[in-house]
């Protein structure tokens, strides 16, 4: 009896690795290819990737579509607002009958590290990855790791699918609402401008949007600088048109030889009261270390690049330092701290790196440096007192009452042309071009040799 009863049950257990088999083969032979886990080798799904991207390409886009050349597709879809919103509404599915789409599809699906998906489309050939950003703009506008040209043409995309949608609003059909809706003012500026966005998120910061800008060419730099803005960096609002100005008059100014990105990619706090607390730095600290590392690894060899924060923008650059963030200068304008629980350079791990900081009389950023870390509150020590932190003078506005402001109203009408850079307004007056604080920037930016204060703190023990 013993014996009958062990011959069935290995009956039943061939039998269920026979259907197995079955159900594996039928199941094969439905897909191109077995999705393949990004995991395991990101070579290989590069290559199935590079070897499917057509019949892939072709169930997303149509056969028309298919006749141009990658880059053309990406620009003719980012023109068409139809093909725009359906480009943006699509996503690689895991359950695709092609390997590669599936692959894909783990790919944004997995918490993934940015240097995998790197990989990944490093293997790629430079049109693949280009139809795959106008085939799939939502799955990689946004995705570390990604090269920044795909990343710009999907993110152009998705703007032009958002302002589309902005054309209408969800109501009751009523006469005076069927006109035709012009799309939203700055997203319509943003095509426009052809606006370089590395990243771009409407929703975030409760739909007020955030972002990550280019201004110039990474190609032709020999210099780089990020800028991390102040308190409320939202899309919607001045400060994203405020930025992008301050960022583009240094890069106008460089001639080519320095690029800028304005990174506001993570929610920002809006109004003292929030900027007093560390908590959105910490968590912008974080992103902003892993998107500098990705930086780092596309700027050409010899290119230097500098990490620059302004007000609570600058309390975020004294955690990525703290984080690790790659950078061979910083510089604090105007900044907020130099870190949430940072007392001194040696709680950063590169305690001797060429640190700037500039701060006018009477900038009421003062007011929330120097907090003890205890409190919960605050975002550690003051810049202009970081043991051997290079002091820059602030200095004058430019003596022309035709000279403007970063919002365009010239100095003679506010009657403060050839001011000494001091009090309230002093906060934003440091990026009025041709002032002695911009000329400042604009010297550290591109390497060159800073006007300075007599005094700076003297240097840790551990630089001497």
């Amino acid at each position: 009896m013993a014996s009958e009863s062990s011959y069935l049950r290995a009956k039943l257990v061939v039998t269920a690795l026979a259907v197995c088999l079955v159900v594996s083969i039928l199941v094969s032979v439905q897909r191109e290819d077995r999705p393949i886990p990004v995991s395991a080798d990101a070579t290989q799904v590069a290559a199935t990737v590079n070897a499917q991207w057509r019949s892939m390409a072709e169930h997303h886009v149509s056969a028309k579509l298919m006749e141009l050349q990658a880059h053309e597709v990406a620009d003719r879809i980012a023109q068409t607002p139809s093909l725009a919103v359906a480009a943006a509404d699509a996503m690689p599915r895991e359950d695709s009958s092609h390997g590669a789409e599936s692959a894909l599809a783990e790919l944004i699906a997995e918490p993934h590290t940015s240097q995998t998906i790197r990989r990944v489309f490093d293997g790629l050939d430079v049109n693949v990855a280009m139809w795959i950003a106008a085939a799939f703009p939502s799955a990689v506008g946004n995705l570390t790791g990604v090269g920044y040209r795909e990343r710009i043409a999907a993110n152009r995309i998705r703007v032009a699918a958002e302002a589309e949608k902005s054309r209408s609003m969800p109501s009751p059909q009523r006469p005076w609402t069927e006109t035709v809706r012009k799309p939203r003012p700055d997203l319509a500026k943003m095509l426009a401008d052809d606006t370089q966005l590395i990243y771009f998120d409407p929703d975030e910061n409760s739909g007020k949007g955030a972002w990550v800008e280019l201004r110039g060419s990474l190609a032709r730099a020999q210099h780089v600088g990020v800028l991390v803005p102040g308190g409320s960096a939202f899309l919607v609002g001045e400060n994203f048109t405020r930025y992008s100005a301050r960022a583009g008059s240094f890069v106008s100014e460089a001639r080519g030889d320095l690029a800028m990105l304005v990174w506001a990619a993570a929610p920002f706090p809006s109004g003292w009261v929030q900027e007093m607390s560390p908590s959105w730095s910490q968590h912008a600290a974080a992103e902003l270390t892993d998107f500098m590392g990705d930086l780092q690894y596309r700027v050409s060899r010899g290119t230097d690049v500098t990490l620059a924060g302004h007000s609570y923008g600058g309390a975020i650059v004294g955690l990525a330092e703290k984080y690790g963030a790659p950078a061979d200068s910083v510089l604090h304008i105007a900044s907020a701290g130099a870190g949430y629980g940072v007392d001194s350079v040696e709680d950063y791990p590169r305690p001797c790196r060429t640190r700037y900081a500039m701060m006018a009389p009477g900038d009421p950023i003062s007011y929330v440096q120097d907090i003890p870390h205890f409190t919960g509150v605050g975002h550690g020590v003051a810049p202009m007192d970081l043991e051997g932190t290079q002091r820059l003078t602030t200095g004058y506005l430019p003596d022309s009452p035709l000279a403007r402001d970063d919002v365009n109203r010239t100095l003679g009408s506010q009657g403060i042309e050839g001011k000494r850079i001091e009090g309230f307004h002093a906060h934003s007056e440091v990026f009025i071009k041709k002032s002695d604080a911009w000329r400042n920037i604009l010297a550290v930016l591109t390497g060159q040799a800073p006007q300075l204060h007599d005094g700076h703190p003297p240097v840790s023990q551990a630089c001497r």
